[in-house]
């Protein structure tokens, strides 16, 4: 009993320091500064992972959302999530305000000419109160592989949590 004891208060304690440490499927260093996001790859077995599940946010089921869209190339998974007015900064392509269907239309082109190959989450954070994530993937562009750079920040619209920033780099 004492040493089950002793093992739920260290997952307690370390909880927070496995998102800065080196995941083990991919090598990727990950940090974390006050979210407890997670990335559906970093899978903990058990209870641990139904935990860390169950205290998803909104905020945070966005960023899985832009996460898997990315990954499976599904980029209305993402857009759906775009606030009414939204900063972008598309690779070497757009940079500026949008509305959401000006922003839309411009993510969906870029996406269909560089097919997304791969992407996941490394950093989740907040600033100011407002959530953000980054994460590196990859697309295919003319047949060629090439490596892309995603930040996402989120903003509170009225009881929701809408994505407010999207940069490709």
């Amino acid at each position: 009993m004492r040493s089950l004891l002793i093992v739920l208060l260290g997952i307690l304690f370390f909880q927070g320091m496995l998102f800065s440490q080196t995941d083990a499927r991919s090598g990727q260093y990950r940090q974390s500064h006050t979210s407890t996001v997670m990335s559906p790859e970093l899978e903990y077995p058990g209870l641990q992972s139904e935990i860390a599940l169950a205290q998803l946010t909104d905020g945070e089921e966005i960023f899985l959302a832009v996460q898997r869209g990315l990954a499976s190339g599904d980029i209305d998974e993402l857009t759906r999530h775009f606030g009414k007015h939204i900063y972008l900064n598309i690779r070497s392509v757009e940079s500026g305000h949008y509305s959401a269907n000006q922003a839309q239309f411009v993510v969906q082109n870029f996406f269909n000419v560089n097919k997304p190959l791969s992407f996941s989450f490394t950093t989740y954070g907040e600033s100011g109160g407002a959530p953000y994530a980054t994460g590196r993937g990859s697309i295919n562009v003319k047949g060629n592989r090439e490596y892309i750079q995603v930040y996402v920040s989120l903003s509170k619209h009225k009881d929701r949590w809408v994505i407010s920033q999207f940069n490709v780099y």
